[in-house]
């Protein structure tokens, strides 16, 4: 994407961003503008100031580049759910206060000294620019207005949620909501404290309460609020108080963001100095100008064409060191050809014509000493209230440094700036080259997806510098493994990839086998430690079969997902020819899935947890709940093919709560059965804020006792979602829920968060059970987390028990409880009466 923005369009355009122009020195919270690339396009003042990062600094770069820390946490998930789901978000003291501190800490910079009191994320949409998230900062305390505010009741949750953005609560600039009929919605305390009515007194009144003159006179601002296409205007009204007093009002119209089938009326008492007015319409003029060009050089002239003012980056490329130069605009601006033929002055066009004008193609730029410089230019006439052009605004840049702005654009939008690897937009792009190579030169890719162990635990207690630079030392001893044909990316937080480019499938087998090895050894000091992760690597092999980039992807992260159930450090390599041509294409599982919930075609099947020793024996069978799909023709379909589809494209949600309403209607179905169902909750699930109260209204409403039910999460849930975790846990264990931490020991990251999680059980995982008859290393790990757990007080149950040695050395071990093939294979629930 050509990411060179023409001079003749604003960087932020008209109606949201002039809105936020115009309330700018007023303003008591921080503001800030990210577009779909997160590139900033709006920062305030009040932002320079706690930052310490004047907006000069900041405009149009990267906002992970300048604050790379904030990359993956809840701060870029809410800028996310903003652009690309549309979905607000308010973060407060009272709710959100660890979301506030983490920003605070890795934000703040300047003098400002007050917590934070609330952050608000809201999605909105912009012409030129396209999807946006505004960002709204405030400090504690909060308090709307410095003057003493109108005393009013509290408006109804539902009004409160219908009120305007915290820049209008915050503004002292008078300010009101009106609808196409011209009644009011909404004002500020600001404008109460303006006209003295109330809030209560103004809502659903007309206009004319507040302006007299609308009710017979045609005038400027009514036209506006019925649709005039010139709503940047700034109007001169007759205003009436509550006490019968006249003032004078300047009254700026913007379409709201917020309500889009309303007006946002700003109002300034222009009583006393409404002489200055005229200033008031150049100076807004040209302040929105100089935000909305911040990259260019700016040049305003008065209506004669004598230069009124030159910004920085204009006195730089005309050579020139005073501000307000007073010199004729073409003197100052010598533009020619390329035949040396001079090129009339786009200002002096503008000014004559009345429009904007642009300078022909292969404009030089001929400032005396200096080579010439090619140029592109637009100038602009700025009008007064009146209509009359006042003068013009003129818009240039080299082209040489248009370029520049575009490659360093171009680079912050395809690399992760903390390692400067290539990130997964751009891995996306070089996949899809590889696909291209492999179907028209037969050649074969490979790609690698690397997940790291242990980053979490040393982020948590070393600190998220060490973790930093554990990532870029790990970054450096990729690359060094790569070709300069091959591509390596950082595509999650701890989780990387290496593209190897025209390598046989052997060939990429030894690479991938070398890495392992440079893993293994791989290690950096930090203060009195050294520092050490493991990783699993999964493949996926690109040849003529491959269609698809998503499918590579998902097939590579699902091949690691199956490296990590085997153990530590292990690869996943399994390619033959004949199986990936005969393989369905991941994505194709998209609307199967998806028919399969709508056509309620998935069943539940369950396997006994049974005690190893008779003192465990109880009354209460106890139950792991296994969910299966149903295809078209009544087949079964395993987990093992949907399940990982299902996670990577967001159906996991919906097939966890489809479990969890059949297993409720299971128990109220029987309520005197002493049965206890073990149901699996996904990471995507535990993250879900709603489902808490899901469970807990499904328990309300069908009556079944919460002691019936025990929920698994994997160990790498639990941490990657720890807090959200730990609140679901706490919630459902005090109503009597039992709870169990599945796959323990896989990674072994959890240890250090084992003390704080609360829960009934520890499932051993898997791949310890299946060799420990063999595997002197696998017996000690089921002894250890065996013992582990019962120091904590904590149950353990072995999984995959599948033959009666492993049983008689789990029986030996102390393990409480075992389940596998060995004990039942999955049966369906219905089969259980």
């Amino acid at each position: 994407m050509n990411t060179d923005i023409p001079s003749s369009v604003k960087l932020v355009p008209a109606a949201d961003y002039d809105l936020l122009l115009a309330v700018l020195e007023h303003q008591e919270l921080g503001i800030m503008l990210l577009d779909s690339r997160l590139r900033i396009r709006f920062w305030n003042q009040w932002l320079a100031d706690w930052t310490g990062m004047p907006a000069m600094d900041v405009a149009d770069r990267a906002f992970d580049g300048l604050f790379p820390s904030l990359v993956g946490t809840a701060f870029a998930i809410a800028v996310d759910d903003a652009l690309f789901q549309g979905r607000d978000t308010r973060w407060d003291q009272q709710r959100d206060p660890g979301h506030l501190d983490s920003v605070e800490v890795l934000m703040s910079g300047g003098p400002r000294q007050m917590p934070l009191h609330r952050i608000q994320f809201t999605a909105v949409a912009i012409p030129d620019i396209g999807d946006c998230c505004l960002v709204q900062i405030d400090e504690a305390p909060f308090n709307s207005v410095a003057s003493a505010p109108v005393q009013h009741d509290r408006a109804s949750p539902q009004l409160e949620a219908e009120r305007c953005p915290a820049y209008m609560e915050t503004s002292r600039t008078p300010m009101l909501v009106v609808d196409n009929q011209s009644l009011i919605l909404d004002a500020n305390d600001a404008l109460q404290s303006l006209f003295g009515f109330s809030l209560e007194q103004l809502q659903n009144r007309p206009l004319r309460v507040l302006l007299p003159g609308l009710d017979t006179d045609s005038s400027d601002i009514r036209q506006a609020l019925e649709g005039s296409d010139d709503a940047e205007d700034v109007f001169v009204l007759e205003g009436a108080t509550a006490s019968g007093e006249s003032i004078t009002l300047s009254a700026t119209c913007f379409q709201s963001a917020a309500k889009r089938e309303g007006w946002v009326v700003l109002f300034r008492d222009v009583t006393l100095d409404s002489a200055n007015l005229e200033a008031l319409f150049h100076q807004r003029k040209l302040i929105s100008t100089v935000f909305s060009q911040v990259v260019d050089g700016i040049l305003l002239t008065d209506r004669h064409g004598l230069v009124e003012h030159l910004n920085p980056i204009g006195m730089e490329l005309l050579g020139f060191h005073d501000p307000q130069p007073n010199r004729y605009v073409d003197e100052l601006l010598p533009l020619v050809n390329e035949a040396g033929e001079v090129v009339e002055s786009p200002c002096l066009s503008a000014l004559a014509r009345g429009k904007a004008v642009s300078v022909p193609e292969n404009t030089l730029l001929k400032v005396p000493g200096q080579e010439p410089l090619q140029i592109v230019a637009t100038a602009t006439p700025l009008r007064n209230r009146l209509n009359d052009i006042s003068g013009t605004v003129l818009v240039f840049r080299s082209i040489s440094e248009a370029r520049r702005v575009s490659t360093r654009l171009t680079w912050q939008a395809t690399h992760d700036p903390l390692t400067q690897l290539a990130n997964r937009r751009l891995l996306e792009n070089e996949i899809l080259k590889s696909i291209d190579d492999a179907h028209s030169a037969e050649h074969t890719h490979t790609l690698l997806y690397i997940d790291l162990y242990n980053f979490s635990v040393i982020n948590d207690t070393c600190g998220h510098n060490a973790g930093d630079e554990l990532l870029c030392q790990f970054a450096r001893m990729l690359e060094k493994q790569a070709e300069p044909r091959d591509v390596v990316a950082r595509i999650g937080n701890d989780e990387f990839a290496l593209l190897l480019n025209q390598r046989t499938v052997e060939e990429s087998r030894e690479v991938a086998e070398q890495l392992l090895w440079q893993i293994k050894e791989f290690s950096f000091p930090w203060g009195e430690r050294r520092l050490k992760v493991g990783a699993s690597i999964g493949a996926k092999v690109i040849d003529r079969s491959t269609t698809s980039e998503i499918d590579v992807l998902v097939a590579a992260g699902t091949s690691c997902a199956t490296a990590k159930e085997s153990g530590r450090n292990r690869i996943h390599f399994n390619y033959r020819s004949v199986e990936v041509a005969q393989r369905q294409s991941v994505a194709e599982w998209i609307p199967i899935i998806t028919d399969a919930l709508e056509e309620d075609r998935f069943v539940l099947y369950c396997q006994p947890i049974v005690p190893v020793t008779e003192s465990r024996a109880s009354k209460v069978r106890h139950y792991e709940v296994l969910v299966r799909m149903v295809d078209r023709q009544g087949e079964i379909v395993p987990p093992g093919k949907f399940i990982p589809v299902a996670e990577h494209y967001g159906l996991i949600e919906d097939i966890d709560r489809w479990v969890l309403n059949r297993i409720f209607d299971h128990l109220q179905y029987h309520p005197n059965k002493e049965q206890r169902f073990a149901v699996n909750l996904s990471g995507n699930t535990i993250s879900d804020e709603g489902l808490k109260d899901f469970i807990i209204n499904k328990f309300k409403s069908t009556g079944v006792s919460p002691q019936r039910l025990q929920f698994e999460v994997t160990e790498t849930a639990a941490i990657r979602h720890f807090d959200r975790a730990m609140d679901f846990i706490n919630a459902l264990k005090d109503l009597g829920c039992y709870f169990s931490l599945d796959d323990f020991g896989s990674g072994l990251s959890s240890l250090g968060y084992l003390k704080e999680l609360p829960v009934d059980y520890l499932k051993i995982d898997g791949s310890f059970i299946r060799n420990m008859e063999l595997n002197e290393v696998d017996y000690s790990m089921v002894s250890t987390i065996n013992h582990l757990g019962h120091i904590m007080g904590i149950s353990t149950i072995a999984e995959c028990v599948e033959n009666s040695s492993q049983l008689s050395m789990l029986q030996e071990i102390g393990v409480d409880y075992a389940q596998g093939f060995l004990i039942a294979r999955p049966m369906p629930l219905d089969n259980l009466g």
